[in-house]
């Protein structure tokens, strides 16, 4: 494969950012969204400017100031090119309907090299220097001044994608004590529900599963930023999920609520959730110790399955909590991969790791 096959080699989620920009040079607005992604009919964000790297360093501004033309400019203002949109809206919609048909994760799109090379795109995804999905130049909300936002993608066009990545720092450390069963009975059980299946059987074993520990001293400190209780909190609605009691938020922080051993209402125990999963939506992740700023502190711009996008800014905040609220859930990760789901000895302490994985909703 050539570099520049390799550079036009993308997945969904690496394309939809693509369709993303060229959206945004054509329509210049994006809709703020409900709770339930549905575009709010007063409520849209202007982008002024997007920003780029394709190299590390060398930062180009796609200025939107002018209808219909979008200028390029180098890093130190210099006019490099303009471009008339007249054909965007036409082009993106190639793009949406070879994200909607494409049967591999990974693939190229050879019919829009010559609208890359239009706007000196040289690859699907911007530089890994760039933290964030799009880089953009908004009004403010009461339009006295400009700010440069970051913002995430995220595509409903094909797989669910995550909200939080499985890994060995996202699995949680239960004590299994009172066990009266066959430990290589329980890591024999195979098959699409083993784990629940597992903690089936070492509950009938006589056992009490108690959560004792995160394997990641850094995702126990990030977890006890939303709330100083919400490790156990979590540990709990885990344990929940992998029994087979539910994948979603609302029914887990019921379970949470109803655990005696927390001094916490349902009510607080939501709130505790989104608090993490925004958290975790804007630059959050289980292996690095988090200072709580948000990388991508503009927002999400979500892809719809019909090619329409909407935004969630900031400035609507409450939408963006309840939107991960609801259509996120927790899901099953592979357990050879990240080596959960068996019983084992932890010196002589009989222990259990179930690994946490956040997804949307499809």
């Amino acid at each position: 494969m050539t570099n520049i096959e390799k550079a036009l080699q993308a997945n969904k989620g690496e394309w939809s950012e693509l369709y993303v920009l060229f959206k945004i040079f054509d329509e210049r607005t994006i809709p703020a969204a409900d709770s339930n992604l549905q575009p709010l009919p007063d409520q849209k964000y202007t982008f002024l400017k997007v920003l780029r790297e394709e190299v590390s360093g060398l930062q180009f501004e796609y200025n939107l100031e002018e209808e219909r033309r979008v200028i390029i400019k180098n890093p130190s203002g210099g006019i490099v090119k303009i471009v008339d949109t007249k054909h965007l809206n036409s082009k993106t919609k190639i793009i949406f309907k070879a994200l909607k048909h494409a049967s591999s994760a990974s693939f190229v799109m050879e019919d829009i090299t010559s609208l890359m090379s239009d706007y000196l795109i040289g690859k699907v995804k911007a530089s890994s220097a760039q933290k964030t999905d799009i880089l953009a130049v908004l009004p403010d909300n009461i339009g006295t001044r400009e700010n440069e936002l970051g913002f995430s993608v995220k595509s409903h066009v094909g797989g669910a994608p995550t909200l939080v990545n499985s890994s060995s720092h996202t699995n949680f450390v239960y004590d299994v004590t009172g066990f009266r069963g066959d430990v290589s009975y329980v890591n024999s059980i195979e098959g699409p529900s083993k784990i629940r299946r597992r903690i089936s059987a070492i509950k009938d074993g006589g056992a009490t599963i108690t959560f004792r520990t995160t394997t990641s001293s850094v995702f126990n400190s990030n977890l006890r930023l939303s709330d100083t209780s919400f490790p156990i909190i979590m540990a709990d609605v885990l344990l929940a999920y992998y029994s087979g009691e539910g994948s979603t938020w609302p029914l887990l922080a019921q379970r949470a609520a109803d655990n005696l051993s927390l001094d916490v209402t349902k009510t607080e125990t939501t709130n505790i959730i989104k608090t993490f999963l925004r958290a975790a939506a804007l630059g959050m992740v289980p292996s690095k110790e988090w200072d709580t700023k948000l990388s991508a502190y503009g927002g999400y711009i979500i892809v719809l399955n019909d090619g329409r996008i909407v935004c969630y800014h900031l400035l609507n905040d409450d939408e963006f909590k309840e939107y991960l609220y609801k259509y996120t859930k927790i899901d099953t990760p592979s357990t050879t991969k990240f080596k959960f789901g068996d019983l084992y000895l932890d010196g002589d302490r009989l222990s259990l790791k179930l690994n946490l994985q956040i997804r949307f909703l499809k």
